[in-house]
């Protein structure tokens, strides 16, 4: 695997989305590859991050119950 191969498959390797084998290579990449291991730690650094501060809070009660009444498309038809 080249760099540009790893880097096609970083986000789904980040999200776990690749084969067994597929995430052995890109690993195998990682390992050999100390520029590539730097970007992926910088997407999975920034996907904690995302999850972090954008996961965690709940929408205000008022506001659900707002979203909730709005019509849909089922509704509308």
């Amino acid at each position: 695997m080249n760099c540009n191969e790893c880097g096609d498959q970083l986000n789904a390797f980040v999200d776990r989305e690749l084969t067994a084998g597929e995430l052995g290579e890109v690993q195998r990449h990682l390992d050999d590859c100390p520029p590539c291991l730097q970007i992926f730690e910088l997407q999975a650094g920034l996907k904690r991050l995302v999850r972090k501060e954008c996961c965690q809070d709940e929408a205000p009660a008022r506001l659900r119950a707002w979203v909730r009444k709005l019509p849909t498309e089922e509704r509308r038809v």
